[in-house]
């Protein structure tokens, strides 16, 4: 068995066990089918992360990414083959402080009399 085949068996698996959810295809469009919402979507990601033990910042997140088993397999085969500071350097960056983010979207900031 592939590498390909093996993780897409090993997801399925997890859907069945962790998520409670029997799949009929590696090929079918979860978002689409309604299997997968916003709140499924978010436990998959933490599965994937603690199963897989990689951290997933928001801006590798692509929807596309996640439609099908068979892409969520070729995601985590594409996670575990980059080097693990790549990855959690983009995610343990420090936010900005709030003062920042306000200047930044053009807030006005804290109001007289507030």
């Amino acid at each position: 068995m592939t590498e390909g085949r093996e993780l897409e068996t090993r997801i399925t698996r997890l859907f069945a066990e962790r998520l409670e959810v029997e799949l009929p295809s590696p090929d079918l469009d979860l978002f689409q089918a309604g299997v997968v919402d916003s709140l499924l979507f978010v436990k998959l990601l933490a599965i994937l992360e603690e199963e897989f033990g990689f951290r997933l910042a928001f801006d590798d997140l692509e929807i596309d990414d996640f439609r099908t088993v068979r892409r969520i397999a070729r995601f985590v085969a594409a996670k575990r083959l980059m080097p693990a500071g790549v990855a959690a350097s983009r995610h343990d960056e420090t936010p900005p402080r709030r003062d920042e983010r306000v200047r930044k979207t053009g807030g006005a900031g804290p109001r007289a009399g507030s």
